[in-house]
């Protein structure tokens, strides 16, 4: 097998700036032109493929195992790095312009319009942190003609899209092979096709399995720097090497000398309003001070009711502030209370600042466990997940066990994902994951949005948990296999990588065994040839 090719320090910076990088596996124009005939004839004879697209076109298989694609990937969301089992193909028809604006042709499967990904139909919390990924690729020249997939850079963090960040769309296309890795939640859509051809575009998604504890990519330096290319339309300094940190395994360290007045100036920023740049550099001078600059955090606690950028900021600046901080956020979160948004979930501003706090903030986390407000405990139970192993004291595994032993299915989501991100200091709860998987609660069984039900995605979540626990776990490998024959074929996938990432002969038998019984025979086609 060939190297990996591994992403360097400036192209990490430009993915946490930009949201995307530019691929393009080495591979030749034939694997590109054969997977494209093979995805015209399904669409004009047979059907989307879906999720099963890899049994249907294998060749796909070198895309996304080259190791321009497997090297940028492990850079991004460490070695470990999960497949996950949802994956499309987004053909998009030639259409026309109307008085209405852009019309997409008719059995288009894109979507012409600004949004954010969910990452199942019932979905998750988005993350700042490098959790999940997009690969988007072309297996066709695609030119801006034929409506490439349009991209916002920067809006990953970004709980609205604003038509500020509207105007900065780009379009990307590209030769065959074109490949996007693409932060899960950048703000992308389909652009208007006015050739005579369709475009095909097939997604591909990913998952981190661990939290990191070192660089992923070939790193030479571990400081943070703004890339060349930023396409950012504000400096988010504070937010980025947050994000930087994180990726390298490190708590953020940047601390400078600030004087009393040169806070006071920049806490006049904050009061009179001035530019948003003039803002955000203020916060960043503001961050550098850390818990001295306690005074400034009335005021940087208004800036989240701001612009977006602001508000990223913001974020980060309480949270580089502090142990002062964890008060007011602790407050701002059991008073804000927006409410559970299903089809694309965003935290509370103050979690993701708790969340990146450090485990001073733990303890108070763990008191809103208790609280009346199911959103502020789910708020609480994301950002205990943000902290990392750190927060799997004894007093929070018992209270995460009580909570999974209850019914509401947003609650129980939640703290597995938590769960799950602890890795293996979380291995006591491996039984309460299994007790949850086989709850057959009939408020869990209702249909909602696409055909999923609370309960497909409560088994989901626990399934991503048991992988995330890794395979040292004792038990881990008895409850996956148990797990293995589900409804929801997301579970069968997640369970099957978990099983051949254990690496005993037990396990790998019990893999192969299920997907012996399960292969697919793609000498069948629908009332073509059936036997």
């Amino acid at each position: 097998m060939q190297e990996d090719y591994l992403l360097n320090d400036e192209q990490i910076r430009e993915y946490i700036c930009n949201g995307y990088l530019v691929l393009s596996p080495d591979l030749s124009r034939e694997v590109h032109e054969a997977i494209d005939q093979k995805l015209q004839w399904m669409l004009d004879e047979d059907y989307n493929p879906g999720n099963n697209i890899l049994p249907r076109i294998p060749e796909m298989n070198q895309v996304i195992e080259s190791p321009v694609i497997r090297g940028a990937l492990s850079s991004v969301l460490g070695k470990d790095y999960v497949v996950h089992p949802h994956r499309f193909c987004h053909s998009n028809m030639p259409g026309k312009m109307t008085e209405n604006g852009p019309e997409i042709g008719d059995g288009s499967t894109s979507f012409i319009g600004w949004h954010q990904d969910s990452h199942s139909p019932l979905s998750r919390p988005r993350h700042h942190f490098s959790r999940y990924a997009m690969i988007l690729y072309y297996p066709q020249d695609t030119p801006a003609t034929m409506g490439p997939t349009q991209l916002i850079p920067g809006t990953q963090y970004a709980g609205n899209i604003s038509a500020e960040d509207y105007s900065r769309g780009k379009q990307f296309g590209g030769n065959a092979g074109t490949c996007l890795l693409v932060h899960f939640d950048v703000a992308h859509g389909g652009s208007l096709n006015t050739d005579s051809r369709c475009r095909h575009m097939v997604k591909f998604v990913f998952a981190r399995v661990s939290e990191p504890t070192s660089p992923s990519w070939n790193t030479k330096s571990g400081d943070w720097e703004c890339p060349k290319k930023n396409e950012s339309p504000y400096n988010a300094n504070i937010l980025w090497k947050r994000n930087w940190d994180w990726m390298c395994g490190k708590s953020s360290d940047f601390e400078a000398e600030i004087t009393s007045i040169e806070l006071k100036t920049c806490i006049g920023s904050l009061v009179d309003n001035k530019s948003i740049a003039d803002q955000m550099s203020a916060l960043d001078r503001i961050a550098m001070a850390g818990s001295s600059a306690a005074l400034a955090i009335p005021e940087i606690i208004k800036c989240l009711e701001k612009h977006e950028s602001i508000r990223q900021n913001a974020i980060y600046t309480l949270a580089k502030i502090g142990s002062p901080s964890i008060g007011p956020l602790i407050q701002k979160l059991v008073e804000s209370n927006d409410g559970w948004n299903e089809g694309a979930v965003v935290m509370e501003d103050a979690a993701y600042a708790l969340g990146a706090m450090g485990e001073e903030a733990v303890d108070p986390l763990y008191d809103l466990l208790f609280h009346d407000d199911k959103w502020v405990i789910i708020n609480a139970l994301f950002a205990l997940g943000e902290l990392g192993p750190g927060a799997a004291r004894p007093k929070v595994i018992e209270k995460l066990a009580e909570i999974l032993s209850g019914d509401d299915d947003r609650v129980i989501r939640t703290a597995l994902d938590s769960v799950g991100q602890w890795g293996e200091a979380a291995s006591s709860l491996l039984l309460n994951i299994a007790t949850v998987y086989g709850k057959a609660l009939t408020k869990w069984s209702n249909l909602e949005r696409r055909s999923w039900s609370s309960g497909d995605q409560v088994r989901v979540n626990a399934v991503m948990a048991l992988l995330r626990l890794g395979p040292n776990v004792i038990d881990v490998e008895k409850t996956l296999a148990s797990f293995l024959g589900d409804k929801c074929g997301y579970v069968d996938g997640f369970s099957i990588e978990g099983l051949l990432r254990i690496e005993t002969k037990s396990a790998t038998q019990t893999a192969i065994s299920y997907l012996q019984a399960h292969r697919w025979d793609d000498t069948l086609i629908r009332n073509v040839r059936t036997f």
